[in-house]
């Protein structure tokens, strides 16, 4: 009884080792990218929320309907920038990746969670 006590708390233990190691390795595929896009309204950030999230290896979308950008945080192994901006302009806006700028506080955004 007391073996297999034990051994159970071993395998346990190894198979969290295994899990966290495995959702480190994730926390670091991911990659961030923004869009200027035409959205102008709040049917237009609805509609990206409702699809853009289904995207094979997309993890997080926020969409700032004042600066009209669209922010995709997904796993580089899966997709592509170039993947998600087609599937933006698939739902009807236009849809131009941006470099990075520091973000401005106080911008009201839409994540999904």
């Amino acid at each position: 009884m007391k073996s297999n006590f034990i051994v159970t708390t071993v395998l346990l233990f190894l198979f969290s080792a295994l899990t966290l190691s495995a959702q480190e390795k994730n926390k670091k595929d991911l990659s961030t990218v923004r869009f200027a896009t035409s959205i102008d309204c709040q049917n237009c950030v609805n509609t990206i929320m409702k699809n853009v999230p289904f995207e094979k290896g997309v993890k997080d979308v926020k969409c700032d309907l004042a600066t009209k950008e669209v922010t995709v945080q997904y796993q580089k192994d899966k997709i592509s920038p170039e993947t998600l901006k087609r599937s933006i302009e698939k739902l009807g806006f236009t849809a131009k990746e941006m470099t990075e700028k520091k973000k401005e506080e106080g911008t009201p955004q839409v994540s999904r969670q």
